[in-house]
Order: C-alpha cells, then structure tokens, then sequence
C-alpha cells in the first residue's frame, strides 16, 4: 500500500532544509503534526540515523524504528524493516514501513512538500485487513502531510523573522 500527499511550503527550494528538519523535528512537534501521533524521537546506530514514531490509528499501535536511507535538502528516505503493529492494541505483527519525504521547486515564492507511505503487510493480513489499513493510513497520511507542513513552515517563518548574528 502506497499513500502520497502534497502540500505547499512558503519558501523557495532553496531555503527548505528537509534533513535537517527531519532529524530535528521534536516529540511535541512530531505530535502536533497528526491526531494519531503518539510520540518520536531521534537516534544513531552504528553512524546510521534514525526515528522511532508511535503512531496509534484505526484500533492499530504502530511502533516504527526507521533508519536513514537516503538524506539531503529536498529529499528524505527513511525505511522501518521491522516495524511493530499491535492489531486491536493486543496482536503483535510485524510490517515494514517506507516513509519519504520531498521538496519541489513551485515557483520563486514557494515549493510543494510531498509525503510519502508505503506500507508492506504480511500476505494475511493484506487479506485480512488490507481495505481497512487503506482508509485509516491513506486519511492519516492526508493529516499529516498538512500538519508536517505546518510545522516547516513555522520554522521558515519564524529562521526569517530571526535577525542573522
């Protein structure tokens, strides 16, 4: 299953910094960002980096340790092999989880941010529960490609607004 939103970004592509954004993005930010946002945080392994979101939707908490597969300024890869979904809060499985994000020009004012999902469920589940994983993840990732642009065009405004030392 592959959810794709886009958003506008208020800024050039130049000024957008997705990388650094990424890696920086805090809990409180992170949970701003979506109804279903539980918490986040950063880490590094063996000089990789990586996130590890809990998101809760559709009766489904979603435990992802992601690990950096590619980074730069206007794009971002991060992949969770093992990610661990309890079904109803109770039945562990394990799925793997893409999440990418993108910066595109727009024109000189602005860019468009794209924010991908792709999720790959066991065989089983696909029948079991495809159609309903589809509703909730395809909504969510609607919310929180809004809401994750919000959050980069907060820090846009607020990096202008700050006099340079």
């Amino acid at each position: 299953m592959k959810f794709t939103q886009q958003a506008l970004l208020n800024a050039p592509i130049d000024q957008v910094d997705l990388e650094q954004w990424m890696f920086s993005l805090s809990d409180a930010e992170y949970q701003q960002a979506a109804r279903a946002h539980r918490a986040a945080g950063t880490f590094v392994d063996n000089g990789v980096r990586g996130t590890v979101n809990v998101e809760s939707m559709g009766g489904t908490l979603i435990i992802q340790h992601y690990r950096e597969v590619q980074a730069e300024p206007s794009y971002v890869e991060m992949f969770s092999e093992r990610s661990r979904a309890y079904l109803f809060h109770l039945v562990p499985v394990t799925v793997q989880v893409r999440w990418t994000v993108q910066a595109a020009a727009r024109d000189t004012t602005s860019s468009t941010f794209g924010c991908t999902v792709e999720v790959t469920l066991p065989p089983v589940l696909r029948v079991l529960i495809g159609m309903m994983w589809r509703h909730f993840i395809g909504r969510h990732t609607d919310e929180e490609t809004r809401g994750f642009a919000a959050d980069i065009n907060r820090k846009l405004a607020a990096r202008r607004t700050t006099p340079h030392r």
